[in-house]
């Protein structure tokens, strides 16, 4: 009787593991998606000061990211191209107004003054890539469901980026 308490005790305590360890593999998950857009807007910056060359950054579909190096003799090398983790998108959530602490904007998934991505210039600015306009904008990304919501910020003056994780109907700084 002794150890059939022990077995019933030790698969209910299992049992709560595997519900808490899922839902902790969501939140990496959704934090992954998020960091690989905020590392390639780092990178991406970073190639442009170090190389002293302009690196345009493009947003592609609903999952894509290109990151180009413009050559002087004014050729382009693809230096990344990478998608989401699988289940993940650049989208908003649902039911959900407000935008960032930062107030980039959030009409769309990727929005930088209604473009789909610019240019790091060998200052570390981030421009519009036809007018050199600054460019201030939020990325989100978003899996199954509000609570895998994030958002990357870039401030297009210095290059900062920050990362966002939605916490009910609030962004929260990470």
């Amino acid at each position: 009787m002794l150890e059939a308490i022990v077995v019933v005790g030790l698969i209910t305590v299992s049992s709560v593991g595997i519900i808490q360890m899922k839902t902790s593999l969501s939140a990496l998950d959704a934090d992954k998606a998020s960091n690989l857009v905020r590392s390639q807007l780092t990178y991406a910056r970073q190639i442009a000061v170090n190389q002293r060359r302009n690196v345009e950054v493009q947003f592609v579909g609903d999952d894509e990211m290109t990151v180009t190096r413009m050559n002087a003799d004014a050729s382009e090398t693809v230096l990344a191209d990478v998608t989401l983790p699988t289940g993940y998108v650049f989208g908003l959530p649902s039911g959900v107004n407000a935008d960032t602490p930062d107030a980039y904007g959030n009409t769309t998934a990727v929005y930088f003054n209604e473009e789909a991505g610019g240019t790091f210039l060998s200052d570390g600015t981030f421009v519009d890539s036809s007018t050199s306009v600054l460019l201030n904008g939020s990325v989100f990304t978003i899996g199954s469901g509000n609570g895998s919501a994030r958002s990357v910020t870039l401030a297009g003056s210095t290059g900062r980026v920050k990362q966002y994780w939605l916490s009910g109907s609030t962004w929260v700084v990470r």
